[in-house]
């Protein structure tokens, strides 16, 4: 039997298939895209493609039947399996396995799983989503993003094929764009990280196989190479008749080298045949056209601010239909980087549209005459198919209107990985606040003041750190509602569907306004979250600047008591020396009059005993001392207020 997987070596539901076909014993031949290089790489991805029609992993080819993910059923029935085979053998063998004693390997990579686990908590509580309970898978699935996280710095969905460019895979980032949807519509996401409560109580109502919803081809060109053991099959796309075909590439401005658009463009005109020197060059434009073979060949460049464009269109002359001549594959651009869109614009035969359009189908009628059907391979694929029917006077406002609302529409979805990656910085300072808020209110009563201004300092810093992301936030929030606008602006001047006709599908403006409405949504929640969250910091940081100001104000009365006992305690030691000095005072005046005295004694001038003289001066003595000390203390009093004056 021919069979073959192809696999990326980060996908687990890989894994499981190669190890269901180990267990029963099937011989089948392993391709890891990922870890392949150069055309080894895209004959890979072009086999994978033609059987899978997406980029969805696995893919097991068993003899002409093709398996995308792992469907245990299906693989048994198309192996002609019986059911349960080698069952015990292979629980015996796991026991045993299971009793192993870990290497060094698998503790380091247990150690890194639990690393990534706290981020997929934080994750998952942002979201609201809930882990997958199977503990084994999410330990495989952590393994991968972290694996892709070191291979290209971010953490790309391990069940996809990543291109390695931010711009390419900023929707793969995990939680992806197509999470969301995936979780309430099927239960969990592409690679059952996250799941729905319906997904853990065993819904039965939930589908075995989660569709990949980016369904994105990277394969470019009109054909496919299918290779077998010993020949390859090529297959062709039919060739299809119309009367007009514009395709259009659409490409991120490169303000680092905005000569590139330019250089690229000649290269498209060499590679179409047509005369480089004929190109009319203007300020941001350029344009070259010819007739070839019958028909009009036209290429055209225009730059915006934030993309160039490139619209090659071939347009009958002589009244017939142009038919496919791989004229497209001539300016093809798959090495060109920060590539946005790719679509047709086609005017074709009613019978001829089928073959354009895939599964994702929209149709709308505009200006009472026109009718467009459109097709789209999906969310974030990048590769769209217009019908226009019939060609007109207006046409050319049709495409220039088409091309407009790819611009729009595919900016916006890059605008939406924004919004993800400024969320997720948000989470993380959230957390931090949050955290440090609770610290705050547990010890805020016991805190002492140079605990309380570094708390205070570190939220001030927080609450600049949120007003910056919000206005980066208000930014995204102005360019979203812009882009929202013109798009909007688009379909009043088409005035879709006035007639009021029953379509068999759904309007193209459901299509290009569903995702701009939901994102203005997005960010009015997130504008809400943030006015919470700067409430709360509001509140404790005014709580915290009073707490200091009741504790200075605290230490202000209690130093205020302190130099009043100080004063009091000074006044009571400045009596006691004005005392003590009246009494030394006192002490040396009687001691000097005693001389006096005895002078006085001795010449006879006093008849009383000089014990009884000296005892009756003594009053006089004191009250002569306090007047000398009343008299300094107050004429220092009226110096120093001299002074102060």
């Amino acid at each position: 039997m021919d069979i073959r997987v192809y696999r990326i070596s980060t996908c687990h539901w890989c894994d499981k298939v190669e190890a269901f076909l180990k267990k029963h014993g099937i011989h089948y031949k392993s391709i890891v895209i990922d870890l392949l290089v150069g055309n080894e790489q895209e004959k890979a991805i072009a086999e994978s493609y033609h059987l899978s029609k997406q980029r969805s992993f696995p893919v097991t080819y068993i003899d002409g039947s093709c398996v995308i993910g792992f469907h245990e059923s299906r693989l048994t029935h198309l192996l002609k399996l019986p059911s349960c085979r080698e069952e015990r053998k292979e629980i015996g063998r796991g026991d045993a396995e299971g009793n192993a004693c870990p290497s060094s390997e698998d503790k380091y990579r247990h150690e890194t799983v639990e690393k990534v686990r706290e981020w997929l908590i934080q994750e998952a509580g942002s979201h609201g989503y809930k882990i997958n309970p199977d503990q084994k898978m999410v330990d495989d699935i952590l393994w991968g993003l972290f694996v892709n996280e070191k291979r290209y710095g971010y953490k790309a969905c391990p069940c996809r094929l990543a291109d390695g460019k931010y711009q390419m895979d900023c929707d793969i980032i995990c939680p992806c764009s197509y999470c969301f949807i995936d979780v309430e519509k099927n239960g969990r996401c592409y690679c059952s990280l996250f799941v729905s409560d319906r997904f853990i109580s065993g819904d039965p109502s939930l589908p075995q196989y989660v569709p990949d919803s980016r369904e994105r081809s990277e394969v470019r060109g009109k054909t496919i190479e299918v290779v077998k053991e010993k020949a390859v099959e090529v297959i062709e796309t039919p060739v299809i008749p119309y009367k007009n075909h514009i395709r259009v590439m659409g490409f991120i401005q490169d303000n680092a080298d905005r000569n590139r658009a330019n250089e690229e463009f000649l290269k498209i005109v060499s590679a179409l045949d047509l005369d480089a020197s004929a190109v009319k060059w203007h300020e941001n434009t350029a344009y070259v056209t010819t007739i070839i073979n019958g028909a009009k060949i036209d290429a055209r460049l225009r730059q915006d601010a934030d993309v160039y464009i490139y619209q090659i269109a071939c347009m009958v002359t002589d009244g017939s239909a142009i038919h496919d001549k791989k004229f497209f594959q001539q300016a093809d651009l798959t090495e060109h980087k920060n590539k946005l869109f790719e679509c047709d614009i086609i005017v074709s035969k009613k019978e001829a549209v089928q073959p354009f359009i895939s599964m994702q189908r929209y149709m709308s009628y505009i200006y009472n005459n026109y009718r467009i059907e459109a097709g789209f391979e999906g969310e974030g694929a990048g590769k769209d198919t217009f019908i226009i029917m019939p060609d007109g006077y207006m046409f050319e406002k049709i495409v220039e209107d088409l091309v407009a609302l790819e611009v729009s529409y595919h900016l916006l979805s890059m605008e939406r990985q924004r919004y993800i990656l400024a969320e997720d910085k948000l989470n993380l300072l959230d957390s931090k606040i949050v955290s440090k808020m609770g610290t705050i209110s547990m010890n805020l009563a016991k805190s002492l003041p140079e605990e309380l201004k570094g708390w205070l300092h570190g939220l001030s810093d927080n609450f600049s750190e949120i007003s910056g992301i919000t206005e980066e936030f208000r930014h995204h929030m102005n360019y979203t509602i812009l882009k929202k606008d013109a798009v909007k602006k688009i379909f009043n001047d088409w005035g879709e569907n006035n007639g009021n006709i029953n379509l068999p599908y759904p309007l193209l403006s459901k299509y290009f306004l569903e995702s701009a409405d939901n994102l203005s949504d997005q960010y009015q929640r997130l504008f809400m979250r943030i006015n919470g969250i700067r409430r709360e910091m509001m509140d404790l940081i005014t709580m915290l600047r009073t707490k200091i100001d009741l504790v200075l104000q605290e230490q202000s009365l209690e130093l205020q008591r302190s130099v009043d006992e100080t004063t009091k305690t000074q006044m009571m030691m400045q009596h006691t020396v004005e005392g003590l000095s009246v009494i030394i005072l006192s002490y040396y005046i009687i001691h000097l009059a005693g001389f006096i005295f005895e002078s006085l004694e001795a010449s006879q001038m006093i008849n009383v005993s000089l014990a009884t003289v000296k005892a009756i001066f003594v009053p006089i003595a004191i009250t002569l001392s306090w007047f000398l000390t009343f008299r300094a203390r107050r004429l220092i009093k009226e110096r120093k207020s001299g002074k102060s004056k």
